[in-house]
């Protein structure tokens, strides 16, 4: 009997012992390439506060910074990645543009400076534009919550632009994140996750391009609530005299050929028949290798060189 409980004993203190190297080697091994998950993760637990409104279920926490991907990304108390500001010093400007959408207005993997945001700002000041333009992207956020968190936390403000950073999944339905103490205190938490995840979209035989068919399809629900959801936006600009650019981000997994065109059509047939100025990022990509304007890490959100390329189409555009 005891060398049985010896056995029990000895067998579970290996496998302690296994999962503590496993855990210890994806440390280490992603402390030198990060992880895309993990670093995601970690941008949820430091950056983000869950709020009751579930038609924006999180924001950013003000006044905070965070090294993800290693790159820096830190808040002002309006929980942007941008400076300090009120209203008295946006006055100053006479044309004012406030950026929202996700992760790719908030520059991913980009420094601040890099980001298209800044990066119009700088040439404003170049081409002697009294403009300033501030980004309030927010991870993880869809045309739901982009909007419902401008109309409650940022319409006071005083932007007379407001530029919608649209892209491929603003349609999907997005539920608050769950805390999960495995996954957010172990990196082979979120590896063991991810593997999950992938096993079970190979079950579902469901590539990307049927996803995006599926979240498409006129009777899909997130898709008819992002389009309620814009007009809603659309109707407060109209009301406050702001301009309000719809600008469609094409997703860059694929650019050659790109297989997603028909959600260009979709948007653009959207903004036209709802009177929404309307701008489509696809064309300056096209041509594009997108192992160029890929981020860091096998991560595919835009890079310095892609946020180059939509601050020069942005700025052509508005002038």
């Amino acid at each position: 009997m005891s060398k049985n409980y010896l056995s029990i004993i000895l067998s579970v203190f290996s496998i302690c012992v296994a999962i503590l190297s496993c855990e210890i080697i994806l440390r280490v091994k992603h402390s030198i390439i990060p992880n895309y998950d993990i670093e995601m993760w970690k941008y949820a637990k430091q950056l983000k506060i869950q709020v009751k409104d579930n038609n924006i279920g999180h924001v950013h926490v003000p006044n905070e910074q965070g090294i993800f991907q290693k790159t820096n990304i830190s808040t002002n108390s309006f929980g942007q990645r941008d400076i300090d500001y009120d209203n008295n010093y946006l006055e100053k400007f006479e044309k004012r543009f406030l950026v929202i959408g996700s992760s790719i207005p908030l520059g991913w993997g980009v420094d601040k400076e890099k980001t298209f945001s800044n990066q119009l700002n700088y040439k404003s000041i170049k081409n002697g534009k009294n403009w300033i333009f501030i980004n309030g992207g927010i991870g993880n956020y869809n045309s739901t919550r982009y909007v419902n968190n401008y109309l409650k936390n940022w319409k006071d403000l005083k932007f007379n632009n407001i530029i919608i950073t649209y892209f491929v999944n603003d349609t999907e339905v997005l539920k608050n994140r769950k805390v999960n103490f495995f996954i957010e205190h172990t990196h082979i938490g979120v590896v063991l996750w991810k593997l999950l995840k992938s096993f079970d979209s190979t079950l579902k035989k469901e590539n990307l391009y049927d996803y995006y068919k599926r979240i498409y399809d006129e009777d899909y629900e997130g898709l008819k609530v992002a389009k309620t959801e814009l007009l809603k936006l659309k109707k407060h600009c109209d009301i406050n005299k702001i301009r309000c650019i719809l600008i469609n981000m094409p997703d860059i997994h694929q650019l050659n050929p790109y297989r997603l065109k028909f959600i260009n059509e979709k948007i653009q047939n959207f903004a036209e028949q709802n009177d929404i100025e309307y701008l489509d990022l696809l064309p300056i990509f096209e041509n594009v290798d997108e192992n160029k304007i890929w981020n860091k890490y096998q991560d595919p959100h835009p890079n310095e060189y892609a946020h180059k390329i939509i601050s020069k189409k942005i700025f052509e555009y508005l002038n």
